[in-house]
Parts: structure tokens; C-alpha cells; sequence
């Protein structure tokens, strides 16, 4: 089968014949129609990440949309190496159901951005409604993801913290924060926006200075979290480190407020049939045309070419299969 290969970590992918995967017990095969160029996908083949292959040659890609046997249409996840997602076939652990209002690329750009919105607000962090929710890290695509799930769920104030000032004057937000401020205005921001209530939700894609600002001032009484809706204190979750690989947290703040500390990544996903059923609702949303990512195209055969094109970009690129 035609598959984009790669012979050695640090090197694009390049078009190649590779063998047809058989599926084993737990799997599906799967007619690959359309599969993203992610940074993970990026980090994998690049050597970077900690399930970047031992043995190579693989075919990248983690995930997609494609037809069963059955002729059903289906966004798939494929975990086993080699065969990832792009190309003609490959092997699948997880499937959904795609809605027949939503076309292959928004299916395939949209899952793995949207789990990063998702998961860290309503599998971590347990969100609830009428709470009040902090996206550090809102103007990216997950980062503006979240605030919209937030919203649909009934979020009572939504906080979204960024560097471009510009981008959060965008967002559907009741309040914003400059992460450009210094760092004691920062904290006198962060405490500002959270209004009367205090937060209940924060979740994190940036990590470093920023999340040391809002630590700063969490520990005071008049931001803690009273929340009507139930006793559960202040849920902060991790989801990436942009701003830097760790933070200085004093233990005074897990004294003198009821914080609890979480990641949201590979390592605490839900188990199948709950994260199907998140995959499901992203789905649906999308068809409904409540929430998008923005899409550019390209043919199977110009993999090398595009593989870094949109690497700086908020735009996903999606390749489909001839």
C-alpha cells in the first residue's frame, strides 16, 4: 500500500510502499480518507517525544477519518506501531461514528485539539455549571476550544488569559488577562478578573512564570472558590508547559486553600467507552457548527512538502487520500 514512511527520527516523511497491516484482536482495519498533520505527529518523527519509535521504519500519525469493511465512516485512533494513519490502510483501537453532516478534514483536524479542551475541563477537573473557569493560554486553538465547551456547559464566568491582547478581545469571555503584564501586576490581574466568586476551574496550557502569577494570589481568602454548586475547591489542571517545564509552589498556598493539582495528557485518559463518548459530543458539536477549527488541505502525495507548513500556525493541515 502507498504509506508516508519514515526511515529515520529527525527526517520528514516520504511516500513509499509499505506492507498492509493485519488487524489483531482489538482491532479494526480502517480505508484511511483524511489524516492531520499534528504537532505530536511532528514531535514523534522528530525524535522528541517520549513514544517516539525504537524501531523504524514506521508510518506516522496517530489518528484520522476512514471507512470500515462495512463502508461506515468513522474517526479512528491508531496507537500500534508501524502502521500509523498515513496512509492508504491501517489498523485502528478506537472508533466513532462520524456525523454525515461533518466533512473529512473538520473531523480529522478537530479530535485531537479539542480532547485538550475537553478532557482537561470535564474528565479532570469535573467541571460543573455556574462555575467559574480561567483558560491560561486561551488564544490557541485548544486554548479557545475550551472556552466555547465551557460555555456550551454553562460555565457562570469564563476568564481567558493570553499574550495577544488583540485575539482575547475576540473571545467569547467574560473577562481576559495580558500575560505580558509583570509579574505583580499579573497577580493583581489574575485576582481582578476572577470576580466576586473566586475560580473553580483553571486549566492550564502554559505552566512557568504565569501559573507562578496566579499562585501568588490563590491562597488569599477573598479569591478562594465558594461555589454554590458544591464544595469541591480550586481544580487547576495542567495540559502543556509552553512557559516552561516547572514552577516554585509554595506550600503555604496548599495550607490555606483547598487546591488540588492535576495533569491532563496520554497518562490519565479516560477509559474507552467514556472517551468515545466525549469524541461523540465533539463530533456532533462540530456538525451542528458550534465549534470549528481552521483547515488547509492537501493530496496525500505533497506530505514532504507540507509536513512543517503550518507548524507556527493556528491553520491544521490535513492530508487526503487519493
Amino acid at each position: 500500500m502507498k504509506a508516508a514512511i519514515v526511515e529515520r527520527l529527525g527526517e520528514m516523511p516520504v511516500i513509499g510502499e509499505f506492507d498492509e497491516p493485519v488487524p489483531l484482536e482489538n482491532e479494526v482495519k480502517v480505508r484511511v480518507a483524511a489524516a492531520g498533520i499534528k504537532q505530536l505527529d511532528r514531535a514523534i518523527v522528530a525524535g522528541r517525544h517520549y513514544s517516539s519509535p525504537k524501531t523504524l521504519p514506521v508510518v506516522p500519525g496517530t489518528d484520522g477519518v476512514g471507512y470500515l469493511e462495512d463502508g461506515s465512516r468513522v474517526y479512528f485512533a491508531s496507537f500500534r506501531q508501524p502502521y500509523g494513519a498515513m496512509a492508504q490502510s491501517t489498523v485502528a483501537s478506537l472508533t466513532v461514528p462520524v456525523p454525515a453532516e461533518l466533512d473529512d478534514a473538520m473531523a480529522a483536524a478537530l479530535i485531537n485539539p479539542a480532547l485538550a479542551a475537553w478532557l482537561p475541563l470535564f474528565w479532570r477537573a469535573d467541571m460543573q455549571a455556574g462555575e467559574t473557569v480561567l483558560i491560561i493560554g486561551a488564544t490557541g486553538t485548544s486554548g479557545k476550544l475550551a472556552i466555547e465547551a465551557a460555555r456550551i456547559a454553562g460555565a457562570g464566568r469564563i476568564v481567558a488569559a493570553g499574550r495577544k491582547q488583540a485575539v482575547l478581545d475576540k473571545l467569547n469571555a467574560d473577562a481576559t488577562v495580558n500575560l505580558t503584564l509583570p509579574r505583580e501586576e499579573l497577580s493583581q490581574a489574575f485576582a481582578a478578573a476572577a470576580g466576586s466568586h473566586g475560580y473553580d476551574v483553571i486549566v492550564d496550557y502554559i505552566w512557568g512564570e504565569a501559573t507562578e502569577a496566579l499562585i501568588d494570589v490563590l491562597g488569599n481568602h477573598d479569591l478562594a472558590s465558594y461555589s454554590d454548586v458544591g464544595a469541591r475547591g480550586i481544580r487547576l489542571v495542567n495540559v502543556g508547559s509552553m512557559g516552561g517545564p516547572a514552577i516554585t509552589l509554595p506550600a503555604a498556598l496548599l495550607r490555606s486553600a483547598d487546591v488540588h493539582i492535576l495533569g491532563s495528557g496520554t497518562g490519565n485518559f479516560p477509559p474507552g467507552p467514556e472517551l468515545k463518548r466525549i469524541i461523540a459530543d465533539i463530533l456532533r458539536l462540530a456538525a451542528e457548527g458550534r465549534i470549528s477549527v481552521e483547515v488547509e488541505t492537501h493530496p496525500f502525495d505533497e506530505i514532504y512538502d507540507v509536513w512543517d507548513l503550518n507548524k507556527q500556525s493556528e491553520r491544521r493541515s490535513v492530508m487526503i487520500m487519493a
